[in-house]
């Protein structure tokens, strides 16, 4: 029983450590103070907190899924950004136009065979995006409210899918 308990902690310490190395780094950036007590209490802090997380059994690959970030991920992350700025824009148009043409929509677009956290990354892309919001989360489909019913037709295209699909197809290949 204890050697199961000590794998458990061994387990959660590989998916705890790089957040405890980043979290140590941040405290240590904002604290500004470099003492050797100062910086005791930090790494104490740190180990306290990677303890409590291992506790409450919390440390998994859903909770923290540092291996769906890698390498793939970027150029989704890039993209996203455009669409965000280019959303940004049709949307103050629309905005400050004397006669705004508002034509407020809900529908559904299709999120099949995703995994639960695609679907975030997916829902999350979705509400980012300026003049859309996701609403709902089905087990094959997204609700979505759009400022416009064309917002919602672009998003029924499936070019947004694709780019949340594609990122588990390059992590496929790096590995």
């Amino acid at each position: 029983m204890r050697n199961s308990a000590s794998k458990s902690f061994v387990n959660d310490l590989k998916l705890l450590g790089l957040p405890a190395v980043l979290a140590f780094i941040f405290w240590l950036a904002l604290s500004g103070h470099y003492t050797v007590l100062i910086t005791s209490f930090g790494v104490a802090s740190v180990i306290f907190v990677v303890f409590i997380c291992h506790r409450m059994n919390v440390a998994d690959h859903e909770g923290h899924p540092v291996h769906f970030f890698g390498w793939g991920f970027i150029p989704y992350c890039f993209w996203l950004l455009k669409e965000i700025l280019v959303s940004s824009v049709v949307v103050s148009r629309i905005i400050w136009s004397p006669k705004p043409e508002l034509y407020p929509n809900v529908g559904e677009v299709p999120a099949e065979n995703l995994t639960d956290l695609e679907k975030v990354i997916y829902a999350n892309s979705i509400t980012l995006t300026p003049g859309t919001l996701t609403t709902h989360v089905g087990d094959d489909f997204l609700q979505v409210h759009t400022v416009r019913s064309d917002m919602l037709e672009s998003l029924a295209e499936g070019t947004m899918l694709d780019k949340v699909r594609a990122i588990r197809m390059r992590l496929k290949s790096e590995q």
